[in-house]
C-alpha cells in the first residue's frame, strides 16, 4: 500500500470505545486535561448520528496527563533523517553504477586474439590500449549517472521523510492533548496490525482525525485486520468514511438529534451571538479542533 495515497478511513458501524476493544461500546470517552479542569472539561469521540454518552469513564485528569505518548514513529523517522543527512543510506537509496565489461589483455594475446592482428602482438597491445581508454571513458560517466542518480533519490527520500516527521509530530500533539490514558497502549496494539506505511499515512492525510483513528484501530485490532485484508481502494473509501464519522462531543452533554436552528427565537442580540457561536463550537467538535472548541467555549462563558 503507498504511503500516501491508500490510507482513509474505515467502517460505519463501529464505535470508537475506551474502556474496551469491543466495537458495540456507545462511544470514546476523552478526557482533556486542562489545569484543573473536571471531568465536564473532557470529550467523547463518537461516531456522528450515534452520540449516546458512555457511563463510568475515569475522572481524574491527573492521571490522565500523566500517561505520556512515547512518540515512537516519530523519533524512528526522525532517527532516519539524521541518518541520511549524516551519510548513512539505506539500501534501497544505492545506486550502483553499470559498468562495461572491462577489456582483458590475456583476451588480446591469446591465440585466438592475435589471429585477429596478424599475430602482431604491437597491434594486439595497441588495440587492447584503446579498448582500456574507451572503458575508463565510459566507467566514469556511468559512475557520475550513478552518484547524480543516487543524490536524486536521497532528496527525495529526505524531504518525504521530513514531511512525514512533521505530520507525525502533528499527530502525538494532538493526542497528548486528548490525554487518554491508554493511548500508547493502543498505539502499540495498532502496530500489530497496520501494514507497513499505513500509520503514516493516517497521520499525513488526516491530521484533525488521525489520533482517534490510531486509538480505534489499536482498540478493535480484529476490526482492523479485516479492513485491511480488502483492497486498497476498498481501504482508502472506508478509513475515509470513518474519518468523517468520527466527532469531538463535549463531555456532560446531551445533544439533541434536531438541527441547531438558524436564530434564537429571542431577538436579543446576544442571543443570536450564543446562537452563532453554538455552532461554532459545533463545528470545531466535528472536526476534532480542540484548542479552537475551546476558545469559542470561553468567549461563549463571557458573553453568558
Amino acid at each position: 500500500m503507498s504511503t500516501t495515497t491508500e490510507i482513509q478511513n474505515q467502517s460505519e458501524e463501529i464505535i470508537l470505545s475506551g474502556d474496551q476493544a469491543a466495537a458495540s461500546a456507545d462511544g470514546l470517552v476523552i478526557d482533556n486535561a486542562n489545569g484543573n479542569a473536571g471531568q465536564e472539561e473532557g470529550f467523547d469521540i463518537v461516531l456522528k448520528d450515534d452520540e449516546q454518552p458512555q457511563e463510568g469513564k475515569p475522572s481524574n485528569n491527573a492521571i490522565q496527563a500523566a500517561k505520556r505518548i512515547a512518540r515512537k514513529r516519530q523519533r524512528e523517522i526522525e532517527q532516519q533523517v539524521k541518518a541520511i543527512e549524516s551519510g548513512e543510506l539505506p539500501e534501497h537509496l544505492r545506486v550502483n553504477p553499470e559498468l562495461p565489461a572491462q577489456p582483458n589483455m590475456d583476451d588480446y594475446l591469446s591465440d585466438e586474439g592475435l589471429a585477429k592482428y596478424n599475430y602482431d602482438t604491437h597491434r594486439a597491445t595497441a588495440a587492447f590500449n584503446a579498448d582500456m581508454q574507451k572503458w575508463q571513458m565510459d566507467a566514469l560517466d556511468a559512475r557520475s549517472k550513478a552518484v547524480a542518480s543516487q543524490g536524486r533519490k536521497t532528496q527525495e527520500y529526505a524531504q518525504q521523510s521530513q514531511q512525514i516527521a512533521n505530520a507525525m509530530k502533528a499527530h502525538y500533539d494532538a493526542a497528548e492533548k486528548l490525554n487518554l490514558p491508554d493511548y500508547q497502549e493502543k498505539e502499540d496494539s495498532a502496530l500489530q496490525v497496520l501494514p507497513q506505511g499505513v500509520y503514516e499515512a493516517v497521520a499525513t492525510n488526516f491530521p484533525e482525525k488521525s489520533a482517534a483513528i490510531i486509538y480505534y484501530l489499536g482498540s478493535n485490532p480484529e476490526q482492523a485486520q479485516e479492513l485491511f485484508s480488502k483492497n486498497p481502494v476498498q481501504v482508502t473509501i472506508e478509513l475515509t468514511r470513518l474519518a468523517d464519522r468520527l466527532t469531538l462531543k463535549p463531555r456532560g452533554t446531551q445533544r439533541s438529534s434536531a438541527p441547531p436552528a438558524d436564530e434564537p427565537i429571542s431577538g436579543d442580540v446576544s442571543a443570536a451571538n450564543v446562537a452563532a457561536l453554538q455552532k461554532q463550537m459545533d463545528d470545531a467538535a466535528s472536526k476534532g479542533d480542540v484548542e479552537k472548541y475551546r476558545a469559542i467555549k470561553a468567549k461563549l462563558q463571557g458573553i453568558k
